[in-house]
């Protein structure tokens, strides 16, 4: 009973500390969903492994420990925040970090000639440091990619699948591969691991360089945009102040004639001329007012009504691109969603900071049944979601709230950032 513990923990403590950083360092669901993903968990690593060590015997366990332990792994899908195959992929690229630090020490235990018990005190040791040190500079790049996979592609899950194959068959395949090779076998081991590892890093930083791209292109644009509207009014300005004697003139003649109703009813004329000339100004942020310029412009040449009551200081905790892609997206899908109506689209954006809260909502006019999916509205369009996506990453950074509803023929979103 007391060698059965040990072989079962010898999988366990690496797959705990697996699972745990699946959740704390990638997100969870619910605690609801947590607590019964850890409960699904644990009931399968106490009965499973030792049932198989019983029937099968030990040896021969070992030949399918991956695989059982694979499937213990996906008790994540229980609480996990991303879809099913972007949680396969984290997983099974996260269990690649366990994997090479069960391989590290289960070398030492046979250089040195140690006992199963020892090994498994060394896991006990290693793993919450290894937790620790991932959680710290692992769970952020992959965080970072969750958020920026647009396709579930089979390939992104199938080469994570090809590293636990090769590494699971080197030290069987050929038989006592490992007993009689084990430096040989276990640096092989290491080196497939490090390969995939090299791939995951490579593929996380191009990510985020055609992120940060993306980023500077949207800037870029809307900054033509703004200085196109600009020189839009420089140039109003400047035509304005050409005819202004010209004015004087007409005004002067009304006043010498007497025509003082006249006079009035120009001078009305011409300030309604001004104020239509002027930029508008939204609010104090200049990001904020940036791209509440462009999205009204967008709606009154679509014909669709466009209000927004924004009280917004001049600085704000978000980055300013964080500011520009979070108003950005949600009005970009509200947008998106008046240009299908026929008639009567609207949007209506209110941001109000009260009690320390940024309050935002973001009201538009939506035809038909939206369908929800974990709380998020789906997309029909293919690749579609990931404005809603990046709306949501954007909040969570800052342990906001965010939710989409549908209130009778109205689509609904409602913010809650902390200031």
């Amino acid at each position: 009973m007391f060698s059965i513990i040990i072989y079962i923990l010898k999988f366990f403590i690496p797959a705990l500390f697996s699972v745990l950083f699946r959740a704390y360092g990638l997100g969870y669901r619910s605690k609801k969903s947590l607590a019964v993903g850890l409960v699904v968990f644990l009931l399968y690593m106490a009965v499973v492994p030792a049932w198989f060590i019983v029937k099968i015997g030990y040896g021969q366990f070992t030949h399918l420990s991956t695989l059982l332990m694979i499937i213990a792994s996906m008790s994540v899908l229980i609480f996990t925040t991303d879809t099913v195959g972007k949680t396969v992929f984290l997983q099974l690229t996260q269990n690649c970090i366990t994997t090479a630090l069960s391989v590290v020490l289960n070398l030492i235990r046979t250089v040195f000639s140690l006992s199963y018990p020892v090994l498994v005190l060394m896991l006990a040791i290693a793993c919450p440091i290894v937790y620790l040190i991932a959680l710290r500079y692992w769970a952020k790049p992959m965080r970072f990619m969750a958020d920026h996979l647009h396709a579930e592609l089979p390939a992104m899950v199938a080469l994570p699948i090809v590293t636990i194959a090769v590494v699971y068959f080197l030290p069987v395949y050929p038989a006592q591969n490992f007993a009689n090779h084990p430096i040989f076998v276990t640096l092989m081991m290491l080196a497939v691991e490090c390969g995939y590892f090299l791939y995951i890093y490579t593929f996380y930083q191009n990510l985020r360089k055609m992120n940060e791209l993306a980023k500077a292109e949207t800037k870029n644009m809307l900054l033509e945009t703004e200085i196109s509207s600009y020189q839009e009014y420089l140039y109003t300005a400047k035509q304005n102040r050409h005819d202004m004697h010209h004015h004087n003139a007409v005004l002067l003649e009304y006043l010498k004639s007497g025509c003082t109703e006249d006079a009035i009813e120009y001078l009305n004329a011409s300030d309604a001329q001004i104020v239509d000339s002027a930029l508008k100004q939204f609010c104090q942020n200049v990001v904020a007012n940036a791209i509440l310029r462009i999205y009204d412009r967008r709606a009154q040449a679509m014909g669709v009504s466009f209000s927004a009551q924004v009280d917004l200081p001049e600085t704000l905790p978000l980055q300013e691109p964080e500011t520009g892609a979070l108003l950005s997206n949600l009005l970009e899908n509200a947008l998106e969603a008046c240009a299908k109506q026929p008639d009567g689209a609207f949007i209506h954006l209110t941001v109000k900071c009260e009690e320390n809260n940024l309050q935002l909502e973001v009201r538009n006019r939506v035809s038909g049944k939206v369908i929800f999916e974990n709380d998020f509205p789906k997309s029909t369009k293919t690749f579609g979601g990931t404005g809603t996506k990046s709306v949501a990453a954007i909040v969570k950074k800052y342990h906001g709230l965010v939710r989409f509803l549908q209130d009778q023929d109205e689509f609904v979103v409602q913010i809650l950032l902390p200031l």
